[in-house]
């Protein structure tokens, strides 16, 4: 994403009354309201690696984000911290978080009754690196919700058989990691050469257009779950 972050407005002050809804009641929910969701790309500490788990749970059982329900209330980034430390136990500062990109779902299935009402999202992704080999081993996911989990190549993800979302978010994210060279380059000492700084600006906008090229070969994806017999396709457009 290429603004600074996702701004949260509170007008007014908000109070949250969120309570627990009954199965039935949040089935209604899920009907009638599109959910606010939270997903990070968790990168190594070198940075050239992504952490992805495969679900075996709807709406997506295949390769997915780290992430979840926003809670009224929270911020975007407030989400993803509470996300993390209940999930992975990362207790993770603000400003680690970098705004990567957003995307609206439409899934066909839904763990909740009836489960082919399915579920839709609008999320705000952030990208994450970790520090060090400590906060590493603490990346360990549910067995209940994921079968396996593996540190994946940008490039795996990218001309690999994942969806379309996924490989959206990460192309974001290479984008904005030129732009933020190209930041970087800018407000050092003499400010780069004009060379530089338009070499940069050429790679951003062929990446930002690689990122629009995705959407296009959506239908080449293929969701095979057989922990629960299910296949479909996604058709992705802006």
């Amino acid at each position: 994403m290429f603004q600074s972050g996702i701004p949260y407005h509170e007008t007014g002050t908000f109070k949250s009354h969120r309570t627990f809804l009954p199965d039935d009641e949040y089935g209604i929910a899920l009907d009638n309201l599109v959910k606010g969701c939270t997903d990070i790309l968790l990168l190594s500490p070198c940075g050239q690696k992504i952490f992805t788990g495969r679900r075996c749970v709807q709406p997506q059982p295949d390769w997915w984000f780290m992430g979840g329900r926003i809670f009224p209330g929270e911020t975007p980034i407030q989400s993803c911290q509470r996300l993390l430390r209940r999930e992975l136990g990362l207790d993770i500062s603000n400003e680690r978080f970098v705004a990567v990109c957003a995307q609206a779902f439409a899934f066909g299935m839904r763990e909740q009754a009836p489960k082919d009402h399915g579920t839709t999202d609008t999320q705000f992704c952030y990208k994450v690196q970790l520090l060090n080999e400590e906060e590493v081993e603490k990346v360990v996911l549910d067995e209940n919700e994921y079968s396996e989990s593996e540190w994946k190549l940008p490039s795996e993800i990218i001309e690999g058989n994942y969806h379309p979302a996924l490989k959206f978010a990460v192309g974001n994210m290479l984008a904005g990691n030129v732009l933020e060279e190209m930041e970087k380059k800018v407000e050092e000492e003499g400010g780069g050469s004009d060379e530089e700084i338009a070499a940069l600006a050429r790679e951003f906008l062929k990446k930002r257009k690689e990122v629009d090229e995705v959407l296009k070969t959506s239908k080449d994806y293929k969701l095979v779950s057989k922990e629960l017999d299910y296949e479909t396709t996604v058709n992705s457009r802006y």
